[in-house]
Order: C-alpha cells, then sequence, then structure tokens
C-alpha cells in the first residue's frame, strides 16, 4: 500500500512484522530451527547446526534484497533464490555446514512456517489492542450506564436504552473475539515440514523424530500431519481477523451516526486538523469511522480470495497458496489499524449528554407508546391495549402534541391510572427493561476473568 495511505488504514507495528525484512528474518529463523532439529536428532553434524544458527542476527544484514525481488518473479516464490543466498552466506563461514542448510525441506515448509511465525507476533500486537478496547469499553460502560438515550432499530427512533448498555454490547463483542483468538491458537500456531509431497521421504526413518524437534524449537504445535494442500489454518486465523474486523464496523457505523448533525450526540476526539473539510469550514467528520469501515468493507474481499483458495490440487498447489501472500498480511494490517483508531476513539470519545436528552423528548412522547401499551394490557388485554395507543399516537402527531396529553384524557387510561401514575410510565428512565442487569453481567465477566 501506498505510504500516504498506510497512516490512514494500518497499524505501524504489524506492518513491519508483514514486511519483506521481517519475512526473511522468520525465514532465516526457521532455516535455523531446521538444522539445530535435524542435529538434536543425528542427521546432519552438529557442528553444521552451530555454524548456521550463528549467523541468525547477521545474515538479514546481508541478504540483497533486491537480487531477491528479481530472482523470486523467476522461480515462483521466494525460498528458492533466498535457500541460495543464505547457503552462500553460511558457506563463507564454513564450506562443509553450507552443504546441510535447507537439509530435507521444501519451499513452503519454509514460508509457511515462516508465515505462522509472522501471524503469531502479529496476533499478540492484535491481542493487545483488543484487551484495551475491551477495557475502555468496559470502563465506559460503568461511567455511563445510566444515561439514558434513545434506542433506534431500521434508524428510526424506539425505546429509550442507556449508552452504558451500548458500551457493554461493544464490551461483550470485544470479550467473544478474544475468546475465539485464544481458541484457535493451539490449532493455527503449527508448524510446517512434509519436504517435496509431504512424506519427509528425504530424511528416511527419522521424520517424525525431526518435526518434533522442529516445533519445539519454534515453540510451535507439532502437526499430526503435513498440511500443504489444506489451508484452513490460515482461513481460521484470517476469518477470526474478519470478525473483529467487522465487529469494529459496526461499533464505527453506530458512532458515526450518532455524529450526524441532527443527532450530535456523541463525537470522535478533537484534534488539530482532524475531520475537517477541504470547503465546508464548519464540518467535523467522522475520521476515525471511515478508516474502519473501509477495512471492515475490504476485508470480506480478501477473505473471499483465502475461501477460494482452500481448493487446492493434490499434495501442493499452483496459484491457491501463492494468493495468500497478499491477502493475509492485509488482512492483518487492517484489522490491527481498524483498532488501534477504535481504541483512540472509545478512550477519547466526547459525549453530548443536552442533546440525548433532546433526540428523547422530540417525538413528543411517542417513543413511550409501548410503555404505555403494556401498562394498560393487563386491564384490557393487549390488542386492545395496542389498538387504543395507536389511535392516540395517530391523535398527538395529527394535532402536534405531546402524547401525553391525548392519554391523559382518555377514559379508558383514566379508568385505571392516576395522572401521577401516567406521568411515571412516561418516564424514559424507569423503561429500560434489564438493561442494568445486562450490564453487570458484562462486567462481572470481566472481573470473574481477572482474578
Amino acid at each position: 500500500m501506498s505510504q500516504l495511505y498506510a497512516s490512514l488504514f494500518y497499524q505501524k507495528e504489524v506492518t513491519e512484522i508483514f514486511s519483506d525484512r521481517t519475512l526473511v528474518f522468520y525465514m532465516i529463523e526457521v532455516e535455523v530451527a531446521l538444522a539445530k532439529a535435524q542435529a538434536q536428532v543425528g542427521i546432519i553434524p552438529e557442528s553444521a547446526a552451530i555454524a548456521i544458527s550463528q549467523i541468525t542476527h547477521t545474515a538479514i544484514n546481508q541478504i540483497d534484497f533486491d537480487a531477491l525481488a528479481i530472482t523470486t518473479g523467476l522461480a515462483g516464490n521466494i525460498a528458492i533464490p533466498f535457500v541460495k543466498q543464505l547457503t552462500a552466506i553460511v558457506k563463507q563461514s564454513d564450506v562443509n555446514a553450507a552443504r546441510y542448510v535447507h537439509w530435507g525441506a521444501t519451499s513452503q515448509d519454509i514460508l509457511d512456517t515462516a508465515c505462522i511465525l509472522q501471524c503469531r507476533a502479529a496476533l499478540k500486537l492484535i491481542e493487545s489492542l483488543i484487551h484495551q478496547c475491551y477495557r475502555t469499553a468496559l470502563n465506559k460502560a460503568e461511567q455511563y450506564r445510566s444515561q439514558v438515550m434513545i434506542g433506534r432499530t431500521w434508524l428510526q427512533q424506539g425505546l429509550p436504552i442507556t449508552l452504558g448498555h451500548k458500551f457493554a454490547r461493544w464490551a461483550s463483542a470485544f470479550h467473544r473475539d478474544l475468546a475465539r483468538i485464544e481458541a484457535m491458537k493451539a490449532r493455527v500456531f503449527t508448524a510446517q515440514l512434509g519436504g517435496a509431497v509431504g512424506s519427509l521421504a528425504s530424511l528416511q526413518t527419522q521424520g517424525t523424530a525431526v518435526i518434533h524437534a522442529f516445533s519445539a524449537q519454534l515453540q510451535l504445535t507439532v502437526p499430526n500431519c503435513t498440511w500443504h494442500g489444506e489451508r484452513d489454518r490460515i482461513v481460521e486465523i484470517s476469518s477470526v481477523l474478519a470478525m473483529v474486523t467487522g465487529n469494529l464496523g459496526k461499533m464505527a457505523r453506530d458512532w458515526s451516526l450518532m455524529m450526524q448533525t441532527e443527532i450530535a450526540e456523541v463525537f470522535e476526539p478533537a484534534a488539530k486538523g482532524r475531520g475537517g473539510s477541504s470547503t465546508m469550514p464548519h464540518k467535523r467528520n467522522p475520521v476515525a469511522a471511515a478508516s474502519v469501515l473501509a477495512a471492515a468493507n475490504r476485508v470480506p474481499v480478501l477473505m473471499s480470495s483465502l475461501y477460494q483458495s482452500m481448493v487446492q490440487e493434490h499434495e501442493r498447489s499452483i496459484g491457491g497458496w501463492h494468493a495468500e501472500w497478499l491477502a493475509l498480511p492485509e488482512i492483518f494490517q487492517l484489522c490491527a489499524g481498524a483498532l488501534e483508531r477504535t481504541l483512540d476513539v472509545l478512550q477519547g470519545m466526547q459525549i453530548n449528554a443536552e442533546n440525548m436528552q433532546r433526540n428523547l423528548d422530540c417525538t413528543q412522547g411517542l417513543i413511550m407508546a409501548e410503555a404505555v401499551m403494556m401498562a394498560l394490557a393487563p386491564h384490557m388485554g393487549r390488542l386492545q391495549a395496542h389498538q387504543v395507543v395507536e389511535a392516540a399516537c395517530k391523535t398527538a402527531v395529527e394535532k402536534s402534541v405531546h402524547l401525553k396529553e391525548v392519554i391523559t384524557e382518555l377514559d379508558p387510561v383514566k379508568a385505571y391510572f392516576s395522572e401521577s401514575q401516567i406521568s411515571e410510565i412516561f418516564q424514559p428512565a424507569l423503561y429500560l427493561g434489564n438493561i442494568q442487569d445486562q450490564i453487570d453481567a458484562v462486567l462481572q465477566e470481566a472481573k470473574g476473568e481477572a482474578k
């Protein structure tokens, strides 16, 4: 992506993890782990493994990236020219050790395992961002649990809720995101080592021992069998990130709608040069929401590519595996970028309680029609109560008066309720259902896991 747009959509540290340099660094790490594992099993000399491991921190500075870029286009993947360069680097210090670089492995073993290491490092940062978003949303849920606002369905005013309830729902989504991530780690963070067709025939009878030692070196799960052609691990981690991004998109949609001029209930944090317009000086645009929503729009398209790439040919495929190299890094970067921007908004969101009250009042009591109906229902039945209140709503709209005025004058209502009781029915803060219980449940869930 253009560097001009990277700061708008991506997150710096995750972008660096998926950079060319870091990919090659992890490939070196994988090759070193392979040599150590094979020496441990007795396949290659211990001296060779030592010589190969000694170049871990210096080889990255000796790699010719320009040449690598050119030869990758000819070879079909980066591993082939990379191994040639790495072998040459090892040969400079130990000719005999150079013979054992990449012993018994295939290109996909190195690239897949390096990819898993990238994913693990990037996911650690993403988890940290989710945790911060979660804690912030929890704090806001507690802080605004009694701040009454209007709840909306189909973009229309519905019934009263509280701002804290909205934050609690967002916090609950973050909690589920974290649970999904934790549940998949053992499956996804798995080593890949199968050789040409997944049989590790090049290692004869010692393949199983090597894969166990190799996985231990990298602190990855040992695969039961090679997964060159079965890409569900890549798709699973991407799918979870896609859900995270989708949840963030829902939040961004909410707060951007709440920033509309006519609603003006919340605002993104203010900063010099933030959210302005090139032509309209009065504008305060939801720029963070725009970035998050763009990510939520883009990630499903990238996921489509990964799902299609699952249909591969035989033991190793053509094209499907390669498509992952484009889609997976961008999914990580977009998810991390969306999280970073969401965290910024959650931490600095500005709340306008006066406008929330104004919006509660703007329908002149119509939002309390259900409350009136449910109060009447035990006395006359739900259907008749619905008909009475519906007719009252039409009258209130036609006469441009508050619904309470109309309701108070109805004989069926006066038969059961006093004026003070009717006034109480029209209090939005008294018609919140079990919202406070829900907020308590979300907060308690977090406290339970913190112990």
